[in-house]
């Protein structure tokens, strides 16, 4: 399902996210023995740092992928489930009312006896709702009704802060309402995609039967859902150009949305969502909610219902008895991405948890696992990167003075959210229930939706997070001008008070410098110090960073993910751009940080320069099933793992100095085909 605006350039991210807890026992940052020293690491970087490690690791059967990230992960994760028991145990008797909250939903979501006997009972009101639709206002408000439990068939109406006036928060409608995870799965030509669509016309009409239709209709419903799903598909703008930003900036008054889209009453849409009518929407994806209308006029009114029925039944499946949450594993990560088992309940059920109550787990995590001296040891390397890159702005041959001086501007202003909020998230209006589990989840989303579209004509919140403390990822938010880095990742293998500043700066560094660089990318630079979305670069600036971005995409596009999928080099061209820019300032900062000291000592036969370089590489050891590597390829803006080791590398001229490679080498291209931006 496509992203809101805001969260879709929040998830300017390192890698996607999951939430994780110190242990005791933890990876080591640099570990030798992952290497594979029979591999030249002129040849293939990421085979010499990992192809160790990738020898004697197998993916687990209920993971589509495993490395660094999952193995932290799994040492973790322990500690926040004894939270989430000991809160389950006492949700009738605790004192906190979070703590109650956090037990609620948790233990709700574990009573699987309870789960099992309620059946699709909980659903009944909504079901039978949706089967007493019989025109198109009542379509109309059945969407607005799910759409309050964030299950979003049709469109989103959400809040976002204004791209041009940023300090404001206004409504956006955009794109979404399909089953499957992009428009590419529903139009691309192939024999394998046709074959997956077969296969979703098949998985909706056995969730259909689930729910007591009987095969002839479940058949005919799956049908007329693939008919509108393609129709909103075709409509749809493809995630490439949704990269820019002013290709989804339209800011549209009602009276235009009116004629816009004339089959949608909008003011009793927004009566039925909670809200007044606003002065102003952003119209994100104006030839989608035009295809949208066309439809809301022109279908059956019976294929609308089995559409909303459908996606009422997907969104809640993982939460009903087995039947349905087994045939929605099958499809989502049998199918689409190769999954053998499904994840044990406690997992499921916290990872649901820290979804829905994220900022109530995330304080008893901080609690326990965050330190005052980790939260003052992360600013001083955050400071020690920006540092560092205000120095290369300073020596760029290709910007202007102009130019500088407002990219000085904005890289002083960046925002640092470390650790977890200074104001934590008031749940005191979410009312949670001993009750079947799914309806205390649509009680979660409900909140969620009313809180969000509570923003709207209000001044944005800039103290916002985006991740609950518990996430080991990072993130930079062109809107706020924020980098985020949650408690989570400010741990081995990224960060270890005890190891060598090679491998910190390595590690830590060079997320920080990615989160950076993202402010500068080809989507985060049309966007100034204040967030806001203008053009403050001099035409003659624009087109020199454009020179060398579209080197860094035709590389990227060179090499092969999985079978003869090549990296889209369009959609992942603002996480290579921060790649490479990261990983150049943090040596940089390395660098810097040895002046008027003596060359470190190698360790374990190491100098620090190889371990700078391998501490990043060692960071991206992963393994994946093709299936997951497919449908990445499709819609993750961040390249695979081997290409963000390896393509950075090639271009760094003090890595081929660090491993002895000569130019022309895979891992040392040659100076005319390198390529470096910040």
């Amino acid at each position: 399902m496509p992203l809101p605006t805001l969260v879709r350039w929040a998830l300017a991210a390192l890698v996607l996210s999951s939430p994780a807890v110190a242990a005791a026992q933890q990876a080591k940052p640099l570990d030798p023995a992952n290497m594979d020293t029979t591999c030249s690491a002129c040849e293939n970087f990421y085979q010499y740092a990992n192809g160790g490690w990738i020898g004697r690791s197998t993916i687990p059967g209920d993971r589509p992928m495993w490395g660094s990230f999952h193995e932290l992960q799994d040492q973790n994760f322990a500690a926040l489930r004894q939270v989430l028991d000991q809160a389950a145990a006492n949700r009738r008797s605790a004192s906190d009312p979070n703590l109650r909250k956090l037990g609620l939903f948790y233990g709700s979501c574990m009573d699987s006896a309870r789960v099992e006997q309620a059946g699709l009972r909980p659903l009944a009101g909504e079901l039978g709702r949706i089967a007493a639709v019989r025109t198109r206002p009542q379509v109309q408000s059945a969407m607005a009704r799910l759409q309050q439990r964030q299950v979003n068939p049709g469109f989103l109406f959400h809040s976002t802060p204004d791209a041009k006036q940023s300090g404001r928060t206004i409504a956006e409608i955009s794109q979404a309402g399909l089953g499957m995870p992009d428009r590419d799965y529903y139009l691309k030509p192939d024999s394998a995609s046709e074959t997956l669509r077969q296969e979703y016309v098949a998985h909706v009409g056995r969730m259909l039967r689930l729910a007591g239709e009987d095969s002839a209709s479940a058949a005919r419903s799956g049908g007329a859902v693939m008919t509108m799903e393609t129709a909103l598909a075709k409509a749809s703008m493809t995630l490439e150009a949704q990269r820019d930003p002013e290709a989804i900036y339209h800011l549209t008054d009602i009276a235009d949305l009116r004629r816009a889209a004339p089959a949608i009453v909008w003011p009793a849409y927004f009566k039925d969502r909670g809200v007044a009518v606003p002065a102003q929407v952003n119209l994100a994806q104006p030839d989608f909610i035009r295809a949208l209308d066309s439809l809301l006029a022109s279908a059956p009114v019976a294929d609308w219902r089995a559409y909303l029925r459908w996606h009422l039944l997907a969104a809640s499946a993982p939460a009903l008895s087995s039947a349905f949450a087994e045939e929605s594993f099958r499809f989502n990560s049998t199918v689409l991405q190769g999954v053998k088992e499904m994840q044990p309940r406690w997992r499921r059920c916290l990872e649901a948890t820290d979804n829905a109550v994220g900022e109530i787990l995330g304080q008893a995590y901080v609690r326990k696992h965050f330190t005052p001296d980790a939260k003052t040891r992360a600013l001083e390397m955050v400071r020690n990167i920006q540092a560092e890159f205000r120095g290369r702005l300073g020596a760029l041959t290709w910007m202007s003075p102009a130019t500088k001086a407002k990219a000085y501007r904005k890289l002083d202003a960046i925002g640092n959210k470390i650790g977890y909020p200074e104001r934590w998230r008031d749940y005191s209006r979410l009312e949670l229930q001993d009750q079947p589990y799914v309806l205390n989840l649509h009680r979660a989303n409900a909140f969620e939706a009313r809180r969000d579209l509570a923003k709207v004509n209000r001044p944005t919140d800039r103290s916002e997070w985006g991740m609950t403390p518990p996430t080991v990822n990072a993130s930079y938010n062109p809107l706020f001008n924020h980098i985020t880095f949650p408690a989570g990742i400010m741990q081995p293998p990224f960060f270890d008070p005890k190891a060598d500043d090679a491998v910190n700066y390595g590690g830590m560094g060079a997320v920080i410098g990615h989160e950076i660089t993202h402010g500068f990318d080809d989507e985060g630079r049309q966007f100034d110090a204040e967030g806001n979305l203008s053009g403050w670069w001099d035409s003659s600036d624009t087109r020199a960073f454009s020179g060398r971005a579209q080197v860094l995409e035709r590389q990227a596009g060179g090499f092969v993910a999985v079978d003869t999928m090549r990296v889209n080099g369009k959609l992942t061209l603002g996480e290579n751009i921060a790649d490479l820019g990261g990983l150049l300032i943090a040596h940089g900062a390395y660098r810097r940080s040895l002046e008027g000291k003596s060359e470190p000592a190698p360790i374990e036969g190491l100098t620090g320069d190889q371990r700078f370089f391998l501490a990043w590489a060692q960071i991206w050891r992963s393994t994946i099933r093709p299936e997951f590597a497919r449908m990445l390829v499709t819609v993750d803006p961040h390249g695979p793992a081997a290409y963000r080791t390896n393509g950075p590398v090639s271009n760094i001229p003090a890595f081929a100095q660090a491993f002895g490679c000569k130019a022309g080498e895979p891992m040392a291209r040659k100076e005319s085909e390198r390529v470096q931006i910040w």
